[in-house]
């Protein structure tokens, strides 16, 4: 097997590094056009700034030793979203990797470099379970190893892909095989084998910040793991210039026309399909491949979430986000005088129980977490969802009509219209910049299109909700309380005497 990854340690990422790297010559496309430099064009350059700006920020003064570690194996200082925690202190010290990660962007993004890094730590521990997956042309448990202290010794930025594309669904009911065989038109799949690798072809979706990535990991979507044909069964991780990978933007929500104000649109990480067209796949960026769902699935997870290394990253992002919603909806409330209002004082009071909830869970697997394991955060992966639907419609309720309207900084900057912002929309002890900044920050999260497709987002972010329910049926053990109720019911129940 010829090796194909790089044997550089540049440590961890950098601004101006990670800006560079995304010139590498990847095919993107926007609106029918294909994009020249991500980091130059209108609809991706601010979000490419702003995770530049925190990769500068991890190798600070203020955060470098909150951020970063020297790794002992290879001597690098990098990103903590690489360390394989040995201890209950190493996992605290993810965790507030993550929160930090998390509150340097306001909790708004989903596929942060510090989301993908645990699904490849994730496979470390179990790298013999893969090695027995024999393929004569590479070792799988060893192309693991190397393609970690890869990712972990350059900082890399990892997107995924796991989904096969929307197009006819009606032949394979979650979780079981299809009716028919897969369609080669649709779903990736190896078309030819090489002495350099696989050949693979087809779609994958929804790939979050592909764009923005260094690397692509695909794998196979845990509702339609099952397959037929063992050519659709694989998982490996590529250079997301790879030549034959076409990366399809969605329309863009982070542009605005005039002066509205949007602090958060920044923030758009973008969502992708993937398109291969016989990409190479090289022998050591294989990970499994022919191998049986049922078997892969058993040794892997259905995501990896199952060994996350505490699952941080997802948590943290939950949480700053109910958190930002709830202040944002208190100060509102403030703003126009209705916060001691029974009906609104009761909503905020139950977005502040979300936040609790969610934190007191989280203090709760910190401290049960063992050496080299994650968190049973599969009741989160059901209730969080769930829940922030909830949250950005208490928002709304909240905001009433005042998300819908508010001036622009052109209106407010106007002498003749001033005056009358100044008097019909003001608000409570508050002036009319103030309210009007804060309603356009509280239509950034509940009512935009960027908001909406946050939204949209986290309820489909832990994958088909209902199956995540179903499987945490499946996997709850009620044994104890079940046996004590057949053992009640297995005699007469106490009943009162017969006149």
């Amino acid at each position: 097997m010829v090796a194909t990854i790089p044997n550089v340690r540049n440590g961890a990422m950098t601004g101006k590094r990670y800006i560079e790297s995304l010139r590498d010559g990847r095919e993107v496309w926007l609106d029918g056009k294909r994009v020249d430099d991500v980091t130059t064009h209108p609809a991706f350059k601010d979000m490419v700034q702003a995770l530049a700006d925190v990769y500068d920020l991890q190798n600070s003064d203020q955060y470098r030793d909150e951020m970063t570690y020297v790794d002992p194996e290879s001597g690098v200082r990098t990103s903590l979203s690489w360390l394989l925690p040995e201890s209950r202190e190493d996992s605290a010290r993810k965790r507030r990797n993550s929160q930090l990660w998390h509150m340097l962007t306001w909790g708004q993004l989903g596929r942060s470099p510090d989301i993908l890094a645990p699904f490849v730590c994730n496979m470390v521990p179990r790298r013999e379970l893969f090695s027995s997956f024999k393929n004569p042309n590479c070792d799988f448990g060893e192309n693991i190893l190397n393609y970690y202290r890869y990712c972990r010794d350059n900082d890399l930025f990892l997107t995924h892909a796991l989904g096969d594309p929307q197009v006819d669904r009606s032949t394979q009911p979650q979780n079981e095989k299809r009716a028919v065989p897969e369609d080669e038109e649709i779903a990736l799949h190896v078309v030819e084998e090489t002495p350099e690798g696989v050949i693979v072809s087809g779609g994958k979706q929804l790939s979050t910040a592909a764009m923005h990535s260094n690397e692509t990991y695909v794998s196979l979507s845990a509702t339609f793991f099952a397959r037929n044909d063992p050519r659709f069964v694989l998982a490996f991780s590529i250079p997301t210039n790879s030549k034959g990978l076409k990366i399809l933007c969605r329309e863009p929500v982070g542009r605005w026309f005039g002066t509205w104000g949007h602090p958060l649109q920044m923030l758009d990480e973008q969502d992708c399909m993937l398109f291969f067209e016989r990409v190479l796949v090289p022998w050591d960026r294989l990970f499994f491949l022919y191998e049986s769902p049922a078997r892969v699935f058993a040794f892997a997870g259905p995501s990896g979430a199952d060994v996350n290394y505490a699952g941080w990253a997802n948590l943290e992002r939950a949480l700053y986000r109910f958190r930002l919603l709830t202040a944002v909806a208190t100060m509102v409330a403030e703003a126009i005088g209705v916060i001691e209002y029974r009906e609104v004082a009761s909503k905020l009071g139950e977005m502040a129980a979300n936040c609790e909830m969610l934190r007191l869970a989280m203090d709760g697997f910190e401290h049960s977490s063992h050496k080299m394991s994650g968190t049973p955060s599969g009741p989160i992966t059901v209730w969080v969802p769930q829940t922030t639907r909830r949250m950005t419609e208490l928002l709304r309720e909240i905001c009433g009509s005042g998300i819908v309207m508010q001036p622009s900084e052109a209106d407010l900057a106007n002498p003749e219209l001033r005056p009358y912002l100044e008097r019909f929309m003001r608000g409570k002890d508050v002036d009319v910049e103030y309210k009007s900044r804060l309603f356009r920050l509280a239509h950034d999260l509940g009512m935009s299109s960027f908001g909406m497709r946050q939204d949209i987002y986290e309820y489909w972010h832990s994958g088909d909700p209902s199956r995540n329910r179903i499987n945490l049926l499946r996997a709850y053990d009620q044994s104890d309380i079940t046996d004590r109720i057949k053992e009640l019911i297995s005699k007469p129940l106490p009943h009162g005497e017969t006149p």
